[in-house]
């Protein structure tokens, strides 16, 4: 009897160290900023340079990057990151598209197995309602000097880039002062610059 308890009490300690081994990789992928690949463009939204192209196709059709706030999404739909964060992009969607701000999905991948369809049905399956279009081998997100996601890049309605990088310091994207890309859109909508202009990228390196 005390040896099967301390095999079971073997098996639990061990599961519990895989957990919390697999809790604190997940926990450094958003605590430790991503190196900056090669060929990733140098953006600098503080100067609020135009944005890269004058409009994206999306499979809801060409969407125009100027005339209105646009809030660029990079989700990778194997990140486990991205995927932490779809509930503040959710929130996102709901708080600021009814008062005119454009939301884009950019899908990071280099899935050669599955076709566009199939990797935007990955998204739709996320009942995320933005327009969306695949970014093979990320070098839509280079131009827009993203190197990592997820991430955010937002437009405001002149066409310029005004804010790149993370969505929030942390995980869940919940402390209020360093959501940084929800900021950037309530400042554009208040008819203000941007409290912060770029934050650095965290989570899952573009495709090579």
């Amino acid at each position: 009897m005390n040896t099967q308890k301390a095999i079971t009490g073997l098996i639990l300690a061990f599961w519990l160290v895989l957990i919390g081994v697999t809790y604190w990789r997940m926990e450094l992928r958003f605590l430790t900023p991503a190196p900056r690949p090669a060929g990733a463009a140098d953006i600098d939204p503080t100067q609020q340079p135009p944005a890269p192209v004058q409009q994206l196709r999306t499979d809801a059709g060409a969407r125009a990057l100027h005339g209105r706030i646009t809030l660029l999404n990079f989700w990778s739909p194997d990140c486990a990151c991205s995927r932490f964060m779809e509930p503040h992009v959710r929130d996102l969607v709901a708080r600021f598209q009814p008062h005119g701000v454009q939301l884009i999905t950019v899908i990071l991948t280099d899935d050669t197995r599955a076709s566009d369809e199939q990797v935007l049905g990955r998204w739709r399956a996320r009942g995320i309602e933005t327009p969306a279009l695949v970014d093979r081998g990320g070098g839509l997100a280079r131009r827009f000097g993203v190197w990592a996601g997820p991430a955010a890049v937002v437009v405001d309605a002149r066409g310029r880039i005004v804010y790149t990088g993370a969505y929030n310091i942390g995980r869940y994207c919940t402390n209020e002062r360093t959501a940084y890309a929800q900021q950037a859109l309530e400042a554009l909508l208040a008819g203000r610059t941007p409290p912060r202009a770029k934050t650095p990228f965290y989570g899952c390196q573009l495709p090579q």
